[in-house]
């Protein structure tokens, strides 16, 4: 803040532009009838929770990548939980459950990845995937 007053109040701009990196790529974004937290005192604008998870939705459209309600209804379609998506891909299940939740964006190749997994039984099968098959379990033995 410019003044330091932090006197802010919930306003809708217009027009908002950024640029956001993602995967080796810079976005140019526009948003309209953007909501933010905006000094009353400067004028200065602050970005909170619902803004971030709006450029987040721009970005993701941006770069053309599936949206988070887009992957759990994939997932929810095969009759898959994350652990099981998470084994098939062989991320870990956090990930795939940032991904959901819209606190991690997706690599491109990773989006590629999901969506050839989602649309592609032969890709399935590959990767070891059946119709709601589980995750192998592995016996560890101790030396």
């Amino acid at each position: 803040m410019n003044c330091r007053e932090r006197q802010m109040r919930r306003t809708t701009i217009d027009r908002y532009e950024t640029t956001v990196d993602h995967d080796g790529r810079s976005y140019s974004l526009t948003l309209k009838d953007f909501e933010v937290l905006q000094c009353a005192n400067c004028g200065a604008i602050a970005l909170d929770d619902s803004a971030d998870d709006r450029i987040s939705a721009a970005l993701r459209e941006a770069a053309g990548l599936l949206q988070p309600a887009e992957i759990v209804e994939n997932r929810k379609r095969l009759g898959l939980t994350q652990k099981q998506l998470a084994y098939h891909l062989r991320i870990a299940e956090s990930t795939l459950s940032r991904w959901e939740t819209g606190g991690q964006i997706q690599q491109r190749a990773m989006d590629a990845l999901l969506r050839v997994f989602f649309e592609s039984p032969h890709a399935r099968s590959i990767l070891g995937a059946s119709e709601r098959s589980e995750p192998l379990q592995v016996a560890v033995a101790d030396d």
